[in-house]
């Protein structure tokens, strides 16, 4: 934060503690709620990307990777119907680590 404050009187601006402004400074956990509104009125604009489900980061890094559904679910060994149900956002639990495995650059496991 550049606001010429410190991180107590900044936090009490937006009804944190220091330990707490600090988290979010250095993207250890996010800023929900009333106090992600607080902290855009506070800054004067929204420095928070939007957060995006399984199904859409699933797709855009498929799509990144320049890979089909047919070539990502060869690589991680399940069908293309699969892949297809994970980016409409059915990711059975069975499933859970290889997707996360693949959104975390993991993605040849199998």
């Amino acid at each position: 934060m550049d606001r010429g404050l410190s991180l107590e009187k900044a936090g009490r601006a937006l009804g944190v503690d220091a330990s707490t402004l600090k988290g979010w400074e250095d993207g250890r956990f996010g800023v929900r709620g009333r106090h992600r509104e607080k902290a855009v009125a506070f800054l004067g604009y929204d420095p928070f990307p939007p957060e995006r489900s399984w199904y859409e980061e699933i797709r855009a890094k498929r799509l990144a990777l320049g890979l089909t559904r047919k070539a990502l679910a060869k690589r991680l060994g399940v069908n293309q119907e699969t892949v297809a149900a994970w980016e409409r956002g059915a990711v059975p639990m069975r499933h859970r680590a290889r997707v996360e495995a693949f959104l975390d650059g993991e993605d040849s496991l199998r």
